[in-house]
């Protein structure tokens, strides 16, 4: 996995890093998450 940070506000280097982990948690959260309801999503016969 190749991860590109852009932090655009704040000053505390701290919480700026500690913000990061947090989103980055999430988003893997979300990523892993098995939902059986979705299927696999499609454009045929949107467009």
């Amino acid at each position: 996995m190749t991860l590109h940070l852009i932090c655009n506000r704040g000053r505390n280097k701290h919480h700026m890093i500690e913000g990061a982990f947090k989103a980055l948690a999430v988003a893997l959260r979300r990523a892993v998450t098995v939902n059986n309801n979705a299927g696999i999503p499609s454009t045929k016969g949107v467009l």
